[in-house]
């Protein structure tokens, strides 16, 4: 039970509240699996490649994207920072980025 009196500046808080805050955190779901293995190895080793002859990491990314795009997030979030060296807050702005000029070129390709 809370019992708030803010005309007074009482405020008493009880055990109540500290169950629903703990009860709100969730847990970090595991990790989800490559579907192929073998095509994720390829990325990561053309990423690496791409990223020392260009330097870039964007191009390293595309290079990874374009090969496994079909994977879930997860999967190609952590390929970018293994392949393309990109910090672990900079991968979801490459994959925003990359996954929406990437289905932006297919739309307009199919649409031909």
């Amino acid at each position: 039970m809370t019992i708030i009196l803010a005309f007074f500046g009482i405020f008493i808080m009880t055990d109540a509240n500290k169950s629903i805050s703990s009860s709100r955190t969730s847990s970090a779901s595991a990790p989800s699996a490559p579907m192929d293995a073998d095509r994720l190895k390829q990325a990561l080793s053309i990423g690496l490649k791409t990223l020392k002859d260009t330097g870039s990491k964007a191009a390293a990314a595309r290079a990874i994207y374009d090969l496994i795009h079909m994977e879930s997030r997860d999967v190609i979030l952590q390929a970018f920072i293994d392949g393309a060296t990109v910090t672990v807050k900079g991968a979801p702005t490459y994959y925003h980025t990359i996954s929406r000029k990437f289905r932006r070129k297919n739309a307009t390709v199919s649409a031909e």
